[in-house]
C-alpha cells in the first residue's frame, strides 16, 4: 500500500480517490488492510467504487482473482467489476456504483412489508441462482449487499470478492452456503434481525437457547410460506416444514416463486428511505454514510413518531370511512373526490386502473407500424411469464441508430388521474419514456413525456411529473437490451395506478 492514499490520489492515471469509506477492520476489527473508497474514473466521466490492498496482503491474490471472475458474471442485477489489476504494490478492483439504498438502511426503522420482502429477495435469489449456473459464488451474503437503486432494481454488490478479502474461499458447500446467505437476508427484510455468523450493524436474532427463532415467532403476520422458506434453508428445528430443505439458491429461488404471499392493506411508502450513493463493495457494511454524514436513525424514529401521530389524528377524523376503505381491500390513502361533508358518493382516486387495450406505436419516418401490435395484450394480461416483444433490430437505438425508438401505447378508456406506472421487463436492461396524451396520434410528437427510466430490469416504477391525466400513456423504448445477436426489447407486464 503506498504511504499516502488520500482524497486525490490517482490510479494508473484515471481512477482520483475522492472519498475514504472505511474498511475490513471498521467492522470486522481484524485490522485487514483492505481499504474502499468513491472515486472518480476520469476517463469515462463516472463514479466508480475502488477497492484496494497491499500487493502483499495475504488475501490480494484472492481479490485478484475473485475480481477477474465475478467480472465474468452476465446477469445485470449484480453490481459489474470493471477494472482489477495491481500498480505501484497495490491490488485494486474498480466497480460500478450506483445510486440506491442497501437492505440495512432500509431496515433502520422496522421490517419490510412482506409483499416487498418477498419481492425483493425472489430477485436476489434469482440473481444468485444465475451467478451458479456460471460457476460463481458470493460466499458472504448480508443486507449491507442488497441494493434497491433509485429506478426500482434490485442489485447484488460484492460477489465473490468480499468472500476473497475476508479469506473466505469457495468450496464444495458453495451452493448451500449462498442458499444460507438469501434465506438470511429474507429473515432480515421480514424481521429487522440477522441471523446471520458475519456481524452486520442489524441486530441479532433472539434464539430459544441455542436454537434460532424462525420469522414468525419474531414477527407477528410473517406469511407461513416465507416463514417456511426460510426456515427450511435455514434449518431452524422444530418447524413443521412443507418440503425438503433448500440446499442451493436455484432451490430458493423456486421456492419464492411459489410462496404465496397476499396484503389486504397496501403499502405505505414502501419506496424506503431516500436513497443515497452507494459503493459497490464491502465498504457498504463498514462505512453506511453518504455525502451528508452517518444516518440518522434517532432522527428517523423521530420522523416516523410525527407521521404517526397525523396518522392517529386522521383516524380520527375520517375512521368510519377508512375502515370501511382498508376491509374493501382499498387504499388507506386514497382521497376523496368532491366535498367530503357534502354527504356525495365518494369515489377513490388511488389504485390500479384498468387497461382498455394496448397496441404499438412505431411511426414514420422511421417505423412502418409493423411492430408486433398482435402480441402488445401480453403485457397487460396479468401474467409477468408472457411478454409483448420488438422487432429484433441489429443496431441498437439513438441518433447514429436505425431509429430512435419504439412505442407501446395503453388506452385507459377514459381520462384518468395517473400516479404510478409500473413496468416489468424480460431479457435484460431496458431505457423508457413515459408520454402521455388524452387522444391518440400517429406521431411520437402527440404524446407529452411525463417520465422515464433508464436501466429497468426487471422492473421500475415510473412516478409521472407533477399532476397528470390523460387517457392514452405511451412508454416508449429507446434502449433495447443486446439478445441473439441484435437488440430486441421484452415488456413483460405494465400495471398503472390513479
Amino acid at each position: 500500500m503506498p504511504d499516502v492514499v488520500e482524497p486525490g490520489t490517482r490510479l494508473v492515471h484515471r481512477y482520483r480517490l475522492e472519498e475514504h469509506l472505511g474498511g475490513l477492520e471498521d467492522a470486522l476489527g481484524s485490522g485487514d488492510g483492505t481499504a474502499f473508497w468513491r472515486a472518480h474514473d476520469e476517463l469515462l466521466d463516472r463514479p466508480v467504487g475502488v477497492t484496494l490492498l497491499a500487493e502483499g496482503d495475504p488475501h490480494a491474490e484472492d481479490v485478484l482473482r475473485a475480481a477477474r471472475l465475478a467480472a465474468a458474471v452476465s446477469d445485470s442485477r449484480f453490481l459489474r467489476v470493471l477494472d482489477a489489476s495491481k500498480v505501484d504494490g497495490v491490488v485494486y478492483v474498480v466497480s460500478e456504483w450506483v445510486s440506491g439504498t442497501n437492505l440495512a438502511d432500509l431496515l433502520e426503522d422496522g421490517p419490510l412489508p412482506a409483499p416487498e420482502a418477498h419481492s425483493l429477495v425472489a430477485e436476489v435469489a434469482a440473481a444468485m441462482a444465475a451467478a451458479h449456473e456460471q460457476g460463481l459464488a458470493h460466499l458472504c451474503l448480508q443486507p449491507e449487499h442488497v441494493l434497491r437503486t433509485t429506478h426500482g432494481q434490485v442489485k447484488v454488490a460484492g460477489l465473490g470478492v468480499d468472500a476473497a478479502a475476508r479469506g473466505i474461499r469457495p468450496g464444495s458447500d458453495a451452493g448451500h452456503r449462498d442458499a444460507r446467505g438469501v434465506a438470511a437476508v429474507l429473515y432480515a427484510a421480514l424481521t429487522a434481525r440477522w441471523p446471520g455468523e458475519v456481524r452486520t450493524r442489524l441486530a441479532d436474532a433472539p434464539r430459544d437457547g441455542a436454537a434460532l427463532c424462525s420469522p414468525r415467532q419474531v414477527r407477528a403476520g410473517v406469511p407461513d410460506d416465507l416463514d417456511d422458506v426460510v426456515c427450511r434453508a435455514l434449518d431452524v428445528p422444530d418447524r413443521h416444514h412443507n418440503g425438503a430443505p433448500l440446499r442451493s439458491p436455484a432451490d430458493l429461488a423456486k421456492a419464492l416463486s411459489a410462496a404465496h404471499v397476499t396484503s389486504r392493506i397496501p403499502v405505505i411508502g414502501s419506496a424506503g428511505p431516500s436513497p443515497r450513493e452507494t459503493a459497490p463493495s464491502p465498504a457498504q457494511h463498514v462505512s453506511p454514510y453518504d455525502d451528508q454524514g452517518p444516518p440518522r436513525p434517532r432522527a428517523a424514529r423521530l420522523a416516523w413518531a410525527a407521521a404517526a401521530t397525523v396518522l392517529v389524528v386522521g383516524l380520527v377524523l375520517f375512521g368510519g370511512q377508512l375502515l370501511s376503505t382498508s376491509l374493501t381491500g382499498g387504499d388507506p390513502g386514497e382521497e376523496p373526490s368532491g366535498n367530503p361533508t357534502s354527504g356525495e358518493t365518494q369515489q377513490p382516486r388511488r389504485g390500479p386502473l384498468e387497461i382498455a387495450s394496448a397496441t404499438t406505436l412505431d411511426p414514420p419516418p422511421d417505423g412502418n407500424g409493423e411492430e408486433n401490435s398482435d402480441r402488445a395484450g401480453r403485457a397487460v394480461d396479468g401474467d409477468e411469464s408472457s411478454a409483448w416483444p420488438t422487432k429484433t433490430y441489429n443496431d441498437p437505438f439513438g441518433p447514429s441508430g436505425l431509429k430512435e425508438g419504439v412505442g407501446l401505447l395503453l388506452d385507459l378508456g377514459e381520462v384518468r388521474a395517473v400516479s404510478r406506472v409500473e413496468v416489468t421487463v424480460q431479457g435484460g436492461a431496458t431505457d423508457f419514456e413515459l408520454r402521455t396524451a388524452d387522444e391518440a396520434g400517429d406521431a411520437l410528437e402527440d404524446y407529452e413525456p411525463v417520465g422515464q427510466a433508464s436501466d429497468v430490469f426487471p422492473r421500475a416504477v415510473i412516478r409521472p411529473d407533477g399532476d397528470v391525466r390523460a387517457r392514452y400513456l405511451l412508454l416508449w423504448l429507446t434502449a433495447l437490451p443486446a439478445q441473439d445477436g441484435g437488440y430486441r426489447g421484452e415488456v413483460a407486464e405494465v400495471t398503472v395506478s390513479g
